[in-house]
């Protein structure tokens, strides 16, 4: 299965490095999956480029749209206290962001539950070598 974190995702969206990566991935065939804090993080990083002027606003409601009907095809992983308790312990073993603690965490217990291997997918370097570290394949979105 295919783990999505936000910095790839929003790649998905909008047109920049990376973008023809993060489609012709989305393109393939294994399911793909996020964590629900992904939703939250997707509308700040659209909304931040709004803000930087990088996204006009009428482009953004066409991006929102576009988002929101592709949301409901991701598995979706939930914020629980095993999540939790392994983002916690992530972190004391890498130097994490918090909410990238989060999309690993839930990488692993996608890969935990389903008994198969995950992928995960970023353009974060630090958050793809705790994955790999973790034993987790991965693939990188260009910057």
């Amino acid at each position: 299965m295919y783990y999505w974190d936000t910095s790839a995702l929003v790649k998905q969206f909008i047109q920049e490095i990376g973008t023809d990566e993060a489609l012709a991935l989305r393109s393939d065939t294994p399911p793909h999956a996020t964590a629900t804090i992904a939703y939250t993080e997707t509308f700040s990083a659209f909304r931040r480029r709004v803000r930087e002027s990088a996204l006009k606003e009428s482009q953004y409601h066409e991006v929102v749209r576009r988002f929101l009907q592709d949301w409901s095809a991701y598995v979706r992983i939930n914020l629980d206290e095993s999540i939790l308790e392994r983002s916690r312990a992530l972190l004391e073993r890498y130097p994490l962001r918090t909410l990238d603690s989060i999309h690993l965490a839930s990488a692993i217990e996608l890969q935990d539950q389903l008994n198969e291997p995950s992928v995960v997918i970023s353009a974060d370097a630090q958050l793809l070598r705790a994955a790999m570290a973790e034993g987790l394949k991965t693939k990188c979105i260009s910057l």
